[in-house]
């Protein structure tokens, strides 16, 4: 299995080097070239080949996503090679650094649907790491372990009391059953055991350590109660203790409970104020809370005082992204890429951010650099459908959509993408598909009023005039005073001949938006259309007084020029949005 992936990621260079050779700027490929590659193609797991070509993309060709594909296999057969872990960090930085090089791609289309709303998205995605959550619960239990060798050591060195013995050996039976008993998982049995030691006279050290080990093997079996309670007890044998306040925060987070995280992480940094940890933790119990003003505070704290702490980064990338500053965003993944290349949460949001900024080449690289990480697999598989759909390859797209489906169809991802897709397909015309999308989604989102808005503009352009209107009438339901539904409506009744309808809807169009001369130019086509020419003549006038008082908006200068030229009703534009 792992062999085949090596082949698959050698495979996927060879064929993107070879779109780069028939491009508007082709890379020259050598004799020297090829039989390297055909060298690595007979060899493909050896490490010092995959270190080489990955070496030619990165310097030459200009590609570091696939040279640090290279690189990553190459690290994973020859771990010990130094070498080899410099160029991973030299590719990272390379592909964060084209990144932020990328212009911007612009929208062509009309149908101009808004991006996926990060703050939710993120919500979601950027979750409690479980890894990271379990490397300071063992911190805490090493530095607990640790205190209680000493203090055993200390009393072997010492010349026991004879009275002391028999009580030394009660509570020791109580301690090491509790011990078997978490073994065996008996959480319930090990906490009895440990009331009875600390009954028996056990020390604070001894019992703070052994309800550690019952809190992280219950934590570790997904027993959170029980994780809850153990560190609980720690917290209320040693109150000053950073560490037990901080422990209940998480599995307070882990567990939902984002009030009590907050309040037991703010203790903690109370009592630990230049400890990173509680601090790094509060940005991300901020972000579920939506103050991303103190998320952002509280990971530039945690940086301050550990500025290559990986986790702080991460949840700093994830606040300014939430709130659309997207180039520090960026600059934050980057940070938390070159110190844990590995590290699969910083790849998604540098993806959503780059796709956010409409650099697809940077997203797609960093979506495939995610990994298969199952927090992350089914929303990159959705976001690669949306490229695929803004790059026109629909069948790529739809292929991906499909399977991003059948890992999470109830993923809010999946409206986003269906709009990019009925988007493309707007753009070639196929406009009765597009609005098969459209309907897909308000078949589970029935009061998405812009879905139904879309939906009615393309029956509208595919002439079905019938559910045109049914789709735009559904818009004004749910929606009264939107502008966009009645000017629509006002085209489709006109288109029709159904003048009189066409005039009540343009006429609710400028009651919604009086200083709109395009509304008033096309209430006076209608107007005239009924033969009431003096109203006609009022509504003109009104719209070229208009474009007069703004005559520097550009969206106005066009309307301008259709007044004074006086276009006919096939001229007009119908609106999208």
């Amino acid at each position: 299995m792992f062999s085949a992936k090596t082949l698959m990621a050698i495979l996927e260079g060879v064929e993107k080097l070879k779109e780069r050779t028939s491009s508007a700027k082709p890379v020259a490929i050598t004799g020297f070239h090829t039989t390297l590659f055909n060298r690595l193609l007979h060899s493909f797991n050896n490490p010092t080949l995959l270190k080489e070509v990955g070496l030619l993309y990165l310097s030459e060709f200009g590609m570091p996503g696939i040279a640090l594909k290279h690189f990553d296999f190459a690290h994973q057969f020859a771990p010990k090679d130094r070498d080899i872990a410099e160029l991973q960090k030299a590719a990272t930085i390379a592909l964060a650094r084209q990144a932020t090089d990328q212009t911007a791609h612009s929208i062509i289309d009309e149908v101009a649907h808004p991006k996926p709303e990060l703050s939710t998205l993120l919500r979601k995605t950027t979750r409690l790491d479980v890894g990271e959550t379990r490397k300071h619960l063992d911190d805490t239990a090493g530095e607990l372990d640790r205190k209680q060798q000493l203090l055993r050591k200390t009393s072997r060195t010492q010349k026991p009391k004879a009275k002391m013995v028999p009580a030394i050996a009660v509570y020791d039976k109580f301690l090491k059953q509790a011990r078997q008993m978490i073994a065996r998982t008996d959480f319930a049995g090990a906490s009895a055991a440990l009331v009875e030691a600390q009954q028996a006279g056990a020390s604070v050290e001894e019992l703070q350590a052994c309800y550690v080990q019952l809190g992280l093997s219950a934590f570790d079996n997904g027993c959170m109660d029980e994780a809850l309670q153990a560190f609980l007890y720690t917290r209320d044998l040693v109150p000053e203790s950073v560490e037990g306040w901080f422990n209940c925060g998480l599995v307070y987070q882990k567990t939902g409970q984002i009030d009590q995280a907050l309040a037991a992480y703010l203790e903690a940094a109370r009592l630990g104020p230049d400890n990173p940890k509680p601090w790094c933790n509060l940005s991300s119990v901020y972000f579920e809370l939506g103050n991303y003003a103190e998320a952002e505070n509280a990971a530039r704290k945690s940086l301050s005082l550990k500025s290559d702490y990986v986790r702080a980064w991460d949840n700093l990338a994830a606040t300014l992204s939430a709130v659309n500053r997207f180039p520090e965003a960026a600059q934050a993944c980057q940070q938390a890429i070159h110190l844990q290349p590995s590290l699969h949460s910083a790849w998604f949001k540098f993806g959503v951010v780059n796709f956010q900024m409409d650099n697809l080449v940077a997203a797609e690289e960093a979506f495939n650099l995610t990994g298969d990480n199952p927090d992350f697999f089914p929303y990159v598989l959705y976001y690669l459908s949306m490229i695929d759909a803004r790059r026109g390859e629909l069948d790529l797209a739809l292929q991906k959509l499909e399977q991003a489906r059948s890992f999470d169809p109830a993923n809010e991802l999946e409206s986003a993408a269906l709009k990019e897709i009925a988007a493309a397909c707007t753009k070639i015309g196929r406009h009765v598909t597009a609005a098969d999308f459209y309907n897909q989604i308000v078949a589970k989102h029935p009061d998405d009023f812009s879905t139904w808005l879309s939906m009615g503009t393309s029956y509208h352009r595919a002439e079905r005039f019938n559910e045109a209107r049914t789709a735009y009438r559904r818009v004004t339901e749910l929606q009264p005073d939107n502008p966009v539904a009645w000017h629509n409506l006002g085209l489709l009744a006109s288109d029709q001949g159904r003048h009189e309808e066409s005039r009540e809807c343009f006429q609710r169009e400028v009651e919604i938006c009086p200083d709109d001369a395009k509304a008033w130019y096309d209430l006076a086509v209608s107007l005239q259309s009924l033969h009431r020419e003096a109203e006609s003549a009022d509504a003109y006038e009104r719209a070229e007084s208009l474009v007069k008082s703004s005559a520097r908006r550009s969206s106005d200068l066009s309307a301008a020029l259709s007044i004074v030229r006086r276009l006919n009703l096939g001229d007009r534009v119908l609106k999208t949005e």
